[in-house]
Order: C-alpha cells, then sequence, then structure tokens
C-alpha cells in the first residue's frame, strides 16, 4: 500500500482595527521558481545517470523524482526492466527510466503510471529519443497493477495476432463444443454423436439464446458452467489460448518494425481509454 503524504496546518486571518491604515512592503516570494529549479536540476541529473549506465553497461535504471525536485529512488536493474518502489511514488511524481533497445513504453510502464499516484511516465534512450506518458489530472490510481498489466498485454498480443493472420475470435464451432461439454456435465451422459444443430437444440432447453452471437452464447456457458471452470476458468477463452499457443511467433514479430508500430499503437490506445496524453519521438 501506498503511504499518502499529507500536509495538516492553519491559516489564521490577520485583522486590523477599523479605521486602521498601513502599507506593506510587496513579498519576494520566489518558492516556485526554487522548485522549478530544482526539478529541472533533479531531471537532469537523473538522466545523467540512466544514459551512463545505458552507455556503460546497457542496463535499465529507473528514477523516481516529487513534484518538488526530490529524488525518491534510484534502483538499476537488467537488460530488459527496473523496478520501482511503489511505495516511494508520491503524488504527481515523474518517473523516469532507460530503455537499451528504442522501444515505445511497455505494458508493464503503462500499468505502473495507471496503478499509481505517480503523474508521468518516461523512458529515454541512447540516443535522445524518448516515449512518455503523462495524466491529465492527478489521482491516485486507477486499478490494480497486475490485473491493469494483464488487460494491457493481452490487447498487445492481440493486436500482433490481428497483424499476423492469426484467428482468435470464438465460432460457432467453438460454442458447439463448450455446449456438448455443458449438456455431458448436465446430463451425465456423452453426447459424443450429436450434430451442432442437435447441440443447439438442447441447449434452448436450458434456457441459452442459441441466435445470439457465439460470443454471447460463450459467455452464457461460461457463467452456467461457473464451478466446473473454477479449476481451470482459461478452458474455454480462445483469445487466452490462442496467444499461449503462438507466444513465440508473437514474440518474435514484435521485435520487428512492424512489430515496434503494434508496440506504438499500444500506448496510442491507452492513451485515448485513460485520457493521458501521449508523447514521443520515436516515429
Amino acid at each position: 500500500m501506498i503511504n499518502r503524504i499529507n500536509f495538516l496546518g492553519q491559516i489564521q486571518t490577520i485583522q486590523s482595527k477599523k479605521n486602521e491604515h498601513f502599507q506593506t512592503k510587496p513579498m519576494e516570494c520566489d518558492c516556485f521558481v526554487k522548485s522549478a529549479n530544482l526539478k529541472e536540476s533533479a531531471i537532469k541529473k537523473a538522466k545523467e545517470i540512466i544514459s551512463e549506465e545505458l552507455a556503460e553497461k546497457n542496463l535499465e535504471t529507473g528514477v523516481i523524482i516529487s513534484p518538488d525536485g526530490e529524488i525518491c529512488q534510484i534502483s538499476t536493474g537488467n537488460e530488459h526492466s527496473c523496478s520501482f518502489d511503489t511505495r516511494k511514488i508520491v503524488p504527481n511524481a515523474l518517473l523516469i527510466h532507460g530503455h537499451p533497445v528504442e522501444l515505445p513504453l511497455s505494458s508493464g510502464d503503462i500499468a505502473v503510471l495507471l496503478a499509481t499516484p505517480a503523474g508521468t511516465q518516461e523512458a529515454i534512450m541512447k540516443d535522445g529519443k524518448f516515449s512518455r506518458i503523462s495524466k491529465k489530472t492527478q489521482d491516485n490510481g486507477v486499478g490494480e497493477y497486475r490485473q491493469l498489466y494483464y488487460e494491457l498485454e493481452k490487447q498487445l498480443n492481440l493486436m500482433a495476432l490481428d497483424k499476423l493472420g492469426i484467428d482468435y475470435k470464438t465460432n460457432y464451432d467453438d460454442v458447439a463444443a463448450m455446449g456438448k461439454d455443458y449438456i455431458e456435465y448436465a446430463t451425465g451422459q456423452s453426447q459424443e454423436d450429436l450434430s451442432q444443430e442437435e447441440i443447439f437444440e438442447k441447449l434452448e432447453k436450458y434456457g441459452v439464446d442459441t441466435n445470439k452471437t457465439p460470443k454471447d452464447i460463450a459467455e452464457k456457458l461460461k457463467e452456467l458452467m461457473f464451478y466446473q471452470l473454477l479449476l481451470n476458468p482459461h478452458k474455454y477463452d480462445k483469445e487466452h489460448n490462442c496467444i499461449l499457443d503462438n507466444i513465440d511467433t508473437i514474440k518474435e514479430f514484435l521485435e520487428t518494425e512492424e512489430g515496434l508500430q503494434i508496440r506504438h499503437n499500444l500506448v496510442q490506445k491507452a492513451a485515448q481509454d485513460y485520457d493521458l496524453i501521449y508523447e514521443t519521438n520515436l516515429f
């Protein structure tokens, strides 16, 4: 859990005596200027540290910077990732890390921003390239990291399958196979010899509207087989299973130029879905 930092204080009004007049000197307040300069200095220092690790060791390093310019954490990872201590991510913090390879922000990078009070997540690369997303309004996080990461990574993989021309959408054959299993569960009898038409006729008797789309029918059958699916919730999740069956092909594709564009499209979609600002000079 992220510990919030609160400032509690009281401001008392100054009351003057009736008809009493006095002149005050203009206040010379440079707090904002100092804060801005401190943050700029912290960002410069962070980028120097990150760039040095990229140049000398090809490692990812992450830095958390508070809105007032305090460096809250420096963490060096490996060639593929680095981690942030979410307890040190204060509201509207800036998260900066290095990417040894010229890639847009990853599903994990986006999920960290969305799941924490951070205001901006930025990846920088060796030649001055960057990928950055920022929240338009401050929040304490819009979801749990693991679920956000899973959803974003699934979107990326499905976008790759689309480009590869691999079908992952549920069809009537898939529904018929699910329906046969459900009838077997319900009756305790084998239904191997049933045709698709006969399966659908029996499903209608169990309250399943087979005139709906395959996806809707599948969702209804999953509801009916809730207890049977507790130990294997992805048994009939065609998207999930298709990703697993083609994971090596997907990974290889995402390393190509076309795959780079798909990664870029994912960040664009996330920015649109979660009302973020996306900036990059990779393209």
